[in-house]
């Protein structure tokens, strides 16, 4: 929200556009990413890649979205990371077929840092990204122990934030299933971090 003394909603304030994507919890995007990109295709894209491509886009973009609140803004981020994706994966796609007409990579526009001032100072740095790549593999490990019945459901609405009828539709299961399967993923889930976690502090994902 705008801050008494900036009417300024955060995501048009370049002095704090950096803490608004340190707040989004970044680890668990990067999880969202990784399922959406797939296995083949992580051979040759980065989820980071994608991740500070959205960023780039949503900073030059920033005013087309409406402030709501820190969950509306994850929502449309991870719109335009879905919509980078598809253009990416279709790219890889006319690449096997010989084309070669394809999008640009941010890696390509100007480098890795901030791009030549495109983006607001300290947005993103290689150990800041290394830290959410690290925390983000544990929760993949984690995600990757439960059967996938309970594992869809529990990456649709932990980490993708989804509502639970809207996780019941996406998978064209009951809404009854969909909560029941919740309950018991997430208990599994919860205790495969504790185990590769401990209590150690940050380890949970327990945000939402």
């Amino acid at each position: 929200m705008p801050s008494p003394s900036d009417p300024r909603p955060p995501h048009l304030d370049p002095t704090r556009w950096g803490e608004l994507v340190d707040s989004l919890d970044v680890a668990t995007v990067f999880v969202v990413l990784s399922s959406w990109l797939g296995a083949e295709a992580r051979n040759q894209l980065s989820v980071e890649d994608v991740w500070q491509e959205t960023l780039w886009m949503a900073w030059r973009d920033r005013h087309q979205h409406q402030w709501v609140n820190l969950t509306r803004y994850r929502a449309w981020l991870l719109g335009i990371a879905q919509n980078r994706i598809q253009d990416m994966l279709r790219g890889l796609r006319r690449k096997k077929r010989g084309g070669s007409s394809r999008t640009a990579r941010f890696s390509e526009i100007g480098g890795t840092d901030t791009v030549g001032g495109m983006l607001p100072p300290r947005s993103t740095t290689p150990s800041w990204t290394a830290s959410h790549l690290e925390r983000a593999r544990v929760f993949e490990r984690a995600l990757s122990s439960l059967e996938q019945t309970l594992r869809d459901v529990v990456r649709l609405r932990l980490f993708e934030e989804l509502g639970m009828e809207e996780t019941a539709t996406r998978l064209g299961i009951p809404l009854s299933t969909a909560k029941h399967r919740l309950v018991r993923g997430m208990q599994a889930y919860r205790a495969q971090l504790k185990e590769l976690l401990g209590e150690s502090p940050g380890a949970s994902t327990e945000t939402k």
